[in-house]
């Protein structure tokens, strides 16, 4: 999560993230979750995903995009102390984009 000294303008309080999972716009996805230490039940509403990671058990959940964005979401299960401080920010982009981000990311 990032800091509230490091916020931009515009950027959301307790959901912001220093680093954002980037994806392709137009492509079938599928997640596949688990968990190291409690169960956690993470929920993205704008798109439509929400689900459960367990200790032991691998879980998945597929999703479409069809607008490029940044897309939010939280853990909503109360998993620990600070549950509702557990972010994630998916960042929705063009194939062109995702595939220079991954030849720049992947050495």
């Amino acid at each position: 999560m990032t800091p509230e000294e490091g916020l931009h303008t515009g950027e959301f309080r307790l959901l912001e993230v220093d680093h954002r999972a980037i994806l392709p716009i137009n492509l079938n996805i599928r997640a596949v979750v688990t968990s190291a230490d409690v169960i956690h039940s993470l929920a993205i509403p704008r798109l439509g995903i929400k689900i459960d990671a367990i200790p032991g058990r691998l879980n998945q959940v597929g999703f479409f995009a069809l607008r490029s964005g940044v897309y939010y979401g939280q853990c909503s299960e109360i998993c620990g102390a600070n549950h509702s401080f557990i972010p994630i920010a998916l960042e929705i982009v063009p194939f062109s984009v995702f595939r220079e981000w991954l030849q720049v990311n992947s050495q």
